[in-house]
């Protein structure tokens, strides 16, 4: 017996409505800011706050909307280009600085804060995210 097995869409596209599709990736990025917010430096708790969950071009995206998120992130010292000082102008363009210098990350409201808090969340708690979102597509109707 002969047999012709053809998909309808690409595989792409057939991989990401069975994992759930915008609503399954803006599920993931809520997930995963949830589970980081013990790694990222608060002071005020204005850069956990400030953030933005969206769905562009079929990817769950966190986008952190503080002006200093960036330089938190990375956790260096960022300098004027002009003056070589941490404060910079309006518009004026920042360079890291020169030695390298590290920045001291606020523990006071978060104990496990550190710089590019998404890769410490996910080496600590990445196979939590992966089976919750398994559990939820179980739970899906098809």
């Amino acid at each position: 017996m002969k047999m012709d097995f053809k998909w309808i869409g690409s595989k792409k596209q057939i991989a990401y409505e069975r994992s759930g599709g915008d609503e399954g990736a803006l599920r993931l990025a809520k997930n995963c800011h949830r589970l980081m917010i013990p790694y990222i430096p608060a002071r005020n708790l204005v850069l956990s706050q400030d953030v933005r969950l969206y769905v562009k071009d079929g990817t769950g995206l966190i986008h952190y909307q503080s002006p200093y998120a960036h330089y938190q992130y990375e956790g260096i010292l960022y300098v004027s280009s002009e003056t070589g000082r941490p404060w910079a102008s309006h518009g004026e363009h920042k360079i890291p600085a020169r030695p390298r210098r590290e920045l001291k990350q606020s523990k006071a409201k978060h104990a496990l804060a550190t710089s590019h808090w998404d890769k410490a969340m996910w080496t600590a708690r990445g196979d939590e995210v992966i089976r919750a979102h398994q559990r939820w597509l179980n739970r899906r109707p098809r």
